[in-house]
């Protein structure tokens, strides 16, 4: 979790968009709405990122949210995690994913079957890169 402090202290630095933490109670029910729909629950690194900031926007990265954040005068919307996973219908092929984010030509993921976090290309769908902690991805996307 020190590491992901960090990493979000620097992205400040950076003029990051960052948003208020997920209350317990903001986490739980997303977590219920994922199992409930049939996809696969929130990682604990994931949780953790939560906790610190509900959703991040930083240089085309985008980490999604327990709500959608709108910003008021414009057309951007952070998107949320279950309105994510529900509106674009991503089929079998993300039966053990869970898309956290999505970068310029990357899909964030959460893989349940090695327990890792995978950038998927967006176009072939394939992994092209996995890492074994949120902040490892979080690190690669950030340097």
């Amino acid at each position: 979790m020190i590491l992901l402090k960090v990493l979000l202290e620097n992205l400040k630095i950076k003029d990051a968009t960052f948003f208020h933490r997920a209350t317990v109670g903001e986490v739980q029910a997303l977590s219920i709405n994922l199992v409930r729909s049939g996809f696969i629950r929130v990682p604990r690194g994931y949780l953790n990122f939560l906790s610190l900031s509900d959703g991040l926007v930083w240089n085309g990265l985008e980490l999604f949210s327990c709500g959608q954040h709108e910003r008021s005068g414009t057309v951007f919307s952070q998107p949320d995690l279950f309105s994510y996973q529900t509106k674009y219908g991503l089929g079998q092929f993300f039966s053990k994913y869970l898309v956290l984010g999505r970068a310029p030509e990357y899909l964030i993921c959460y893989v349940s079957t090695d327990k890792s976090y995978h950038l998927i290309d967006r176009w072939h769908l394939k992994t092209v890169l996995k890492f074994p902690r949120f902040s490892d991805l979080l690190y690669y996307l950030t340097h």
